[in-house]
């Protein structure tokens, strides 16, 4: 009876974490609810790294698509709007392209980081997030070339990453026409590849007994240098 008692304030709060990117706004102005980005079927975590879900989650790889292709320009602030996380880990931003037709492209291929969120001043981003409506700023790369591209939102959730297989990834993809003056983006990843449950920010058998959050940086390599 205790016991019942007691897990299943967790089993809820677990529920309670799982989450979507629903929103984002281009200099202050959103194209809409869940408007041309790639909603997956649920709200469930990606914890198999080695999967083509990895790129834009569940059936996220599927063309063509019928999401609208929404326009942005190379330099603009990107704002996106998660559901609430009580788990800590960090945010991180892809782009894939560019690319002739974002509603053609599957997403397996090669991303380049453009912005990253870990551990600040003893917070997580979710932590962060959360005091701003669980929402995060960034930039877009002042130098890209003209195209579609796909931007990648991640929120990966550290709570289980003591054992293999635990760590959650929840992932959303936008598809966005981007106007740039040019350029080039390095390094890039593959997806499904760069990532492997062997990884030391993926697999964190210490997290919760001395584990140093403030040595963690996210999957996926550097922020890519854009020029």
């Amino acid at each position: 009876m205790h016991t019942s008692a007691l897990l299943l304030p967790l089993a809820f709060a677990a529920v309670e974490a799982h989450q979507n990117f629903h929103q984002f706004w281009v200099n202050g102005v959103s194209p809409g609810f869940e408007t041309c980005i790639r909603m997956p079927p649920s709200n469930n975590p990606v914890t198999d790294v080695s999967s083509n879900d990895i790129t834009c989650n569940v059936n996220g790889n599927t063309v063509p698509r019928t999401e609208a292709v929404c326009a942005a320009a190379a330099g603009d602030t990107i704002k996106v709007q998660w559901d609430s996380s009580t788990h800590p880990g960090p945010i991180t931003h892809f782009l894939l392209g560019p690319i002739g037709d974002a509603t053609q492209e599957s997403g397996v291929g090669s991303w380049v980081k453009i912005d990253e969120l870990n551990y600040v001043d003893g917070q997580w981003a979710n932590e962060i997030m959360e005091a701003a409506e669980m929402t995060h700023e960034f930039k877009l790369p002042s130098n890209l070339e003209s195209g579609d591209y796909l931007l990648r939102s991640e929120m990966e959730t550290l709570h289980a990453s003591m054992t293999v297989d635990g760590t959650q990834f929840y992932i959303g993809c936008a598809q966005l026409h981007i106007t740039g003056p040019g350029g080039s983006c390095s390094p890039s990843i593959e997806l499904p590849g760069a990532y492997t449950d062997q990884d030391a920010n993926i697999l964190i058998p210490d997290f919760y007994n001395g584990f140093d959050p403030t040595t963690f940086t996210a999957p996926g390599g550097p922020v890519a240098t854009c020029a």
